[in-house]
């Protein structure tokens, strides 16, 4: 099979997913790429079958797609089924997929390709499943990030103009030693996050792909590590009835307020039934839980979570006792329904895409 000569995908985990399509026996396949892609999509890709049938799909790289992550993405990449006949489908890119992964997506009829040649591609034309599982442990215990390199992402993330500034600064936002903070630039930067400057130096490759990842991250990894415990109110019965409480000693008690309460306060939208508290280490959480009266509820609706770092609030003109907006926007990632979607794409240009341009400037 031949590739038309169109521009290579930058990308280079698409650029592999389609060398894995070159190999595929007894299938003649043209596939091109478009370069400009449509947004929010990282490409445009083109099948073409013997029988002249172009399959048109949009491609989605995701990264970190396991067990823990697969219903942000399958919900995701569903939301661009297409509507009409001719509209393209939604095709996920990606480095390694377990086999557990692997089957759930086609159990949900989700098409991708991985970098170790598995590959599911499903409709009227025609049908391929690849499994590859042999080369799998090993990539996926290798390209893991960790709870540290998250903390690194999320200063990054926060202020892109840290990687300009002495390391030190971004030792204290992040909440780690000299060491751990090298070490995680250079394991984004191998990730393909951020890319290496001269006078070792980085910037960030993709500003929506690193915060994609911190999502992702603080969902499967970071938030667990950060939990004290879930509670419900003991006197009362809706949310309504205490969030006034939350925040007047939100005030008193220097404590941060983020999850959907949050996301209310500062975007002036969302209905909240529930609440993340940030709380500075040294402070004794069941101090908080005594004045709210509180009582410990895996199924409750008030968190409580450990501050990390310096900075887990912003320079944004809003209320200084919310939480950063970065943190706020991973946490309604948990509960990926169409109340908060629409939230988070708020809370998203009113807040952080700012920073996205900021991360622009500096590649200038």
């Amino acid at each position: 099979m031949q590739l038309k000569s169109y521009p290579k995908p930058k990308h280079p985990w698409l650029q592999k997913c389609l060398a894995q399509l070159t190999k595929i026996p007894h299938i003649q396949i043209d596939t091109t790429t478009v370069v400009e892609p449509r947004p929010p999509a990282d490409a445009l890709l083109t099948i073409v079958t013997p029988q002249q049938i172009n399959l048109k799909y949009i491609v989605f790289i995701k990264s970190n797609v396991t067990l823990k992550t697969l219903d942000i993405v399958i919900e995701y990449l569903t939301f661009f089924q297409p509507k009409e006949h001719d509209d393209p489908s939604p095709l996920l890119v990606t480095d390694t997929l377990s086999d557990a992964v692997i089957q759930a997506l086609i159990e949900q009829n989700i098409e991708f390709i991985d970098t170790t040649g598995n590959t599911y591609l499903n409709n009227s034309s025609f049908y391929i499943l690849i499994k590859n599982s042999a080369v799998q442990s090993n990539k996926l215990s290798n390209s893991s990030i960790t709870t540290s390199t998250l903390k690194v992402a999320y200063a990054i993330l926060q202020d892109p103009t840290i990687l300009k500034a002495h390391s030190k600064k971004l030792e204290e936002v992040a909440g780690v030693d000299l060491k751990t903070a090298k070490r995680s630039l250079q394991s984004l930067c191998k990730l393909n996050y951020l890319q290496r400057q001269k006078g070792n130096q980085y910037r960030i490759e993709n500003y929506l792909k690193l915060i994609e990842r911190w999502n992702m991250g603080y969902v499967e990894n970071l938030r667990s590590e950060l939990l004290i415990d879930t509670f419900s109110p003991i006197l009362y019965h809706q949310f309504s009835e205490i969030f006034n409480e939350i925040i007047d000693l939100a005030k008193t008690d220097k404590f941060l307020i983020g999850g959907e309460l949050g996301a209310a306060l500062i975007t002036n939208y969302l209905k909240p039934i529930s609440a993340v508290i940030h709380i500075p280490k040294e402070q004794n959480y069941r101090l908080i839980t005594a004045k709210l009266r509180l009582r410990p509820d895996p199924q409750g609706n008030i968190s409580i979570l450990k501050q990390f770092g310096s900075k887990n609030t912003s320079d944004n003109n809003y209320p200084n006792f919310v939480v950063d907006p970065l943190l706020i926007y991973a946490e309604l990632a948990l509960h990926p329904d169409e109340r908060l979607k629409e939230t988070a794409n708020r809370l998203y240009h009113q807040y952080i895409s700012d920073k996205q341009e900021i991360a622009l400037d500096a590649v200038a």
